[in-house]
């Protein structure tokens, strides 16, 4: 009997070791002046890795929704297929077909692993495989990053605001700090805010962040920007945790 099973692992956000392959860098992005790019792949299996490329459009909505649309003929990349032996590495190149001009182009490309149907029947298992998505981003001519914050409040334990992107570059979340206990937050629901796209985040608290005497700082870092504000978290927000 063939079984498959799809392990999509679209979004990383540390160094990435995908099932049994592992992908460096994780994030691509061309400045104005790039023109070429490289990313590699490594086989950390016993067993021969298959490989196939596909590469799509990655837009949002003004809600921040993702959308991916496949544009195989918009960048340059290659070999677009291609087999890995154990413990061997293979470099992909991938290329602008155009300068850059005013907006920003993003992208993700699929590493997707080939499952050895025929192995795995073979030896009545499940063929296991992996697809990665490496995030590319074409930086505008002249980058302006303009991340803006509003609504910050407590609701049921957690900290909620809305980001709005007015900027003409993507932008990824890092962290945010609350005051100088050293209290903070590394793990979001949706990390990379596009152009034009705004969301509501809402982020449990973590237990060190609450006190009744002052306002402290909020600081949130992204790849590109630190916005920060005073606001007071009552230590009652923390209770329970």
């Amino acid at each position: 009997m063939r079984a498959l099973l799809y392990l999509l692992l679209a979004t990383l956000c540390g160094p990435a070791l995908a099932g049994q392959f592992a992908v460096s860098p994780i994030r691509i992005e061309f400045a104005a002046r790039d023109r070429s790019q490289a990313i590699t792949v490594s086989n950390t299996a016993d067993t021969p890795l298959r490989i196939a490329l596909d590469l799509r459009r990655w837009t949002q909505n003004a809600q921040g929704e993702d959308d991916y649309r496949s544009v195989a003929d918009e960048l340059l990349f290659f070999p677009r297929q291609f087999v890995v032996p154990p413990g061997q590495k293979q470099v992909i190149r991938l290329g602008r077909k155009q300068a850059a001009d005013g907006r920003e182009l993003a992208y993700r490309l699929y590493i997707n692993e080939q499952p050895d149907l025929a192995a795995a029947e073979a030896e009545g298992q499940v063929a296991m495989v992996v697809s990665f998505g490496v995030p590319v981003f074409l930086r505008p001519q002249q980058p302006a990053p303009r991340l803006e914050s509003s609504g910050l409040r407590i609701e049921q334990g957690s900290l909620v605001f809305s980001l709005k992107n007015a900027g003409n570059t993507t932008q990824r979340l890092n962290r945010l700090l609350i005051g100088t206990q050293g209290a903070e937050i590394r793990q979001f629901d949706h990390w990379y805010l596009h152009p034009g796209a705004g969301r509501e985040y809402r982020l449990p608290l973590p237990a060190d962040a609450c006190r009744d005497d002052l306002p402290q700082r909020i600081r949130l870092e992204t790849d590109q920007q630190v916005l920060d504000q005073t606001f007071l978290i009552p230590a009652s927000a923390c209770q329970g945790r």
